[in-house]
């Protein structure tokens, strides 16, 4: 019985429908003595809504062009900002290892427990020391040394305190030493880089060709469809057509 109604409702909505399209006596909107100026009123109708929908999914495709276009520009642009602001300031980068005791390897530079600022891998030179207590030196071109010192034996009355063997104190001085020599490289790339890396940002920044032939395509396609009098026919069609129909039944219908 439910479906039954919901299918009544369904064809009193269409009716409705297809009622206020054909107006006037129900006769005109439904008998079949009418069919050919419903047939008529209906292709003009069609007419101009697919001249509309040939006319949007141009101009649809030409603004999908621009926004494509705009957002490569943006890409490149963006891409190469980063690339120049990271060789400018690369900070420290990833943290590779730690913190072992006061010390933590990071990408760039090694940061030691009560300081605030980091010692840098550049030119930096590691040493492992074993006597008379577990050390490692940190050797800054300048020579300035920084010495994280670990005890030989875990204190006993101290289970909180990370205890690290000269093994494993060993590998992290030469894991420091690697990273040291990743980063004079870095900083060997970053000179030759960062001047070709500037060079192609501002070419990139200027390079709008063609975003700049997207947007005048969009331009032009609007321009053409103003001018184009199809729409405008068919609309005049149309119109008349529902004059006619207004003379028939005294109901003017919508388009």
């Amino acid at each position: 019985m439910r479906a039954v109604l919901l299918v009544l409702l369904a064809a009193a909505a269409w009716a409705a429908w297809h009622w206020s399209r054909y107006p006037g006596n129900w006769v005109f909107a439904f008998s079949p003595k009418y069919e050919n100026e419903r047939a008529k009123l209906a292709e003009r109708r069609r007419d101009l809504r697919d001249l509309g929908k040939d006319a949007d999914r141009v101009e649809k495709s030409a603004r999908e062009r621009v926004n494509a276009e705009e957002a490569k520009y943006r890409e490149d642009v963006k891409a190469l900002e980063r690339e120049v602001g990271n060789l400018l300031s690369p900070g420290l980068g990833r943290q590779l290892r730690g913190p072992v005791g006061e010390l933590t390897l990071y990408e760039h530079g090694v940061m030691a427990a009560g300081r605030t600022k980091p010692i840098s891998l550049a030119g930096l030179k590691v040493e492992f020391k074993s006597d008379p207590v577990y050390s490692i030196d940190l050797v800054e071109p300048g020579l300035r040394t920084y010495r994280a010192k670990y005890p030989r034996r875990p204190a006993p009355e101290d289970e909180e305190t990370p205890f690290f063997s000269e093994e494993e104190l060993s590998d992290f001085a030469l894991e420091i030493q690697n990273a040291a020599a990743d980063e004079n490289d870095f900083q060997k790339h970053r000179e030759v880089r960062l001047p070709r890396a500037r060079q192609e940002l501002e070419s990139a920044q200027k390079n709008t060709a063609s975003r700049d032939a997207a947007r005048q395509n969009l331009a032009q396609v609007c321009a053409q469809q103003k001018r184009d009098p199809s729409r405008k026919n068919a609309l005049v069609e149309l119109d008349a057509q529902r004059g006619r129909w207004e003379e028939l039944t005294g109901k003017r219908p919508p388009r």
